[in-house]
């Protein structure tokens, strides 16, 4: 434990012994020998406060920097506390999550609170498990450490107060860019950073905030200008420098920077991000360039490499980026759209697709990578789709998997998934590969609607359900081609499953007039529910609803269809089970009758 802890201890100690603990240098009216004072952090005390510490005469218990010449404590006892190492850090772990700890988590916890033992309790005490201590460390808040640097800068000065800041913002720097970013002369800006490590706050050579996590409490105490204000004076100083930390300031501003030199810089940022495996943050950076001036060429690349991630890392894309890539990203662009268009943000940006006339032709001129791959093979699949030629795929695909990579494999997934209908197994097992891809890609609406068809033909159209259930395919899809293909399918997933007015309402909504037709007879078919008096008990909103569930409709069907939320529809199932006396969903049909 640390400093702060052990005097709680101390506290706890002294009233079971009979004594008074008191905190901090409050009125001392009515001490006698029975009454202890506690004070944590004394090296931040005034100097009225130590004068008034050295005039008190019980029994005393300080924490911190303690010199007992200047406070005058006499018979002083010190207990030396030393950062923890990792052993302790393990041992912390292990306690906390009863796991073993793999060496370089218990590292990067070591670094991150600097050693202090109460940061890393905090730290623990804001994580769920410990496999989520590694992705929360960067953006974790210690109100507690926030706390304890608001407090610092009550007793330092201006000057002090505004290099901690920079420092903070810096990361790891030298003196003459701190001059630089603070815009304070050396001397000015050096003493006032030795006030700094006086106040136990940062540490020198190189100069730095003495942990991340103290830095990441710095930071956000600020206010987001005049944090925003540091990094774009870092960025330019940087910049200067040819220093690549540059980038990181300039895509830590909310607000573009301006310059023209942040959009390439940025640019190659993102490049060295993608070739080390890490698409999400060559995104981060390639957005922030998108809003930054520069070059038609530039541009250009900027534009080409963000659609690229939207392609072949499945990161989604964006309206507003959309807009920016419309006429620098060409092909690309057109790609992007296809390849996301089941986004309802994406809708204003893409019409009909036209396929071409010789399919089969387009996929064996297949070019092995550039912004024509994803629309060409989605282009010739629907074409071969739409013909019945699909066994094509088959022949071809084979020689397409071994080159094609993200998006372009989903979409030729997705084609051999409706050439495979006959084979049921294969189909399934493709579509579990798919399914993690995101649901707002029009291959995965495409696959979805393949895997449908098979589960009815092989009479199998709960599974169906369920799967449409896991991907988010049971409510209102958006108005494309893609999920029209999946609309018809589904409509006959409900009149294999009995739900004739989900069926209906699908069939319609795509114009297949032959399963109108089959809707609507199966309507006349359906015995209406016999009109128990437990009928009598419901609102016709509950009604409508009890209905539907004796169709086979999932609450989140039925939030959807109504435009309410799934926890409304749970509220009122439950007061139709209160009505009528039963526990259970699968008991409405022994009460009202089947559907």
């Amino acid at each position: 434990m640390g400093k702060s802890a052990l005097l709680s201890v101390a506290s706890s100690i002294a009233v079971r012994s009979g004594l008074r603990p008191v905190r901090g240098l409050r009125a001392l009216s009515g001490v006698d020998s029975h009454t202890v004072l506690v004070v944590d952090d004394v090296e931040r005390l005034s100097g009225e406060e130590i004068e008034r510490l050295a005039r008190f005469r019980g029994a005393v218990v300080l924490a911190g920097d303690c010199d007992p010449d200047v406070l005058a404590v006499v018979d002083a006892v010190r207990v030396p506390l030393r950062p923890i190492g990792a052993e302790a850090v393990v041992e912390m772990l292990r306690r906390r999550f009863d796991a073993e700890v793999p060496p370089e988590l218990a590292a990067l916890c070591l670094e991150y609170s600097g050693g202090a033992p109460g940061v890393l309790s905090d730290v623990l005490d804001a994580v769920a498990d410990l496999d989520s201590v590694r992705d929360a460390l960067p953006g974790l808040r210690l109100p507690r450490l926030l706390r304890a640097v608001r407090r610092s800068w009550e007793v330092l000065d201006a000057g002090a107060v505004a290099v901690g800041r920079a420092v903070a913002v810096l990361g790891s720097t030298s003196l003459d860019v701190l001059c630089e970013v603070t815009g304070m002369g050396s001397f000015r800006t050096l003493a006032a950073f030795e006030r700094l490590v006086d106040a136990r706050l940062a540490v020198a050579e190189p100069m730095r905030v003495r942990s991340p996590a103290l830095s990441h409490a710095i930071r956000h105490e600020m206010a987001p200008e005049a944090r925003e204000r540091l990094h774009r004076a870092a960025a330019q100083v940087l910049h200067r420098r040819c220093d690549p930390a540059a980038a990181d300031h300039a895509v830590a501003c909310a607000e573009p920077v301006g310059a023209r030199w942040v959009a390439p810089v940025l640019h190659d940022t993102a490049r060295l991000h993608r070739a080390a495996g890490r698409p999400d943050q060559a995104a981060r950076y390639l957005r922030a360039a998108l809003r930054e001036p520069s070059t038609g060429e530039n541009a250009q690349q900027i534009a080409v490499a963000m659609a690229d991630l939207h392609l072949r890392c499945g990161i989604a894309p964006r309206a507003d980026e959309l807009a920016r890539q419309r006429v620098a990203a060409g092909e690309w662009f057109d790609a992007v759209v296809l390849d996301w268009q089941c986004d309802e943000d994406l809708l204003g940006f893409g019409g009909a697709p036209e396929v071409p006339d010789d399919p089969e032709r387009v996929l064996r001129e297949l070019p092995e990578s550039g912004p024509r791959v994803v629309p060409s093979l989605a282009l010739a699949g629907l074409a071969l789709l739409r013909r019945g030629s699909e066994q094509v795929v088959l022949d071809l695909a084979p020689r397409l998997r071994s080159r094609l990579a993200g998006a372009e494999r989903d979409w030729l997934t997705a084609w051999e998934m409706w050439a495979l209908r006959g084979n049921h197994a294969e189909v399934v097992r493709l579509m579990h590969d798919l399914a993690e891809a995101s649901p707002l890609r029009g291959c995965v609406a495409l696959g979805a609607a393949a895997f449908v068809a098979s589960c009815v033909d092989a009479g199998r159209p709960g599974d169906a359900r369920e799967m449409l259930v896991r991907i988010g395919y049971t409510g209102t899809l958006p108005p494309v081609w893609a999920c029209d293909l999946l609309l018809r399918q589904r409509a006959r997933m409900h009149l294999a499953l009995g739900s004739a007015r989900a069926a209906l309402a699908d069939a319609e909504r795509v114009g297949a007039t032959d399963l109108v037709e089959q809707a609507k007879a199966a309507l006349v078919r359906q015995p209406r529910p016999a009109r128990c008096a437990a009928w009598g008990r419901l609102t016709p909103h509950e009604s409508r609803i009890v209905l539907l569930v004796l169709e086979g409709e999932t609450n989140r069907a039925i939030a959807a269809r109504f435009g309410v939320t799934q926890r409304t529809v749970e509220l009122h199932l439950t007061r139709v089970y209160r009505k009528v006396g039963v526990s259970r969903r699968v008991q409405l049909s022994s009460v009202f009758g089947p559907a």
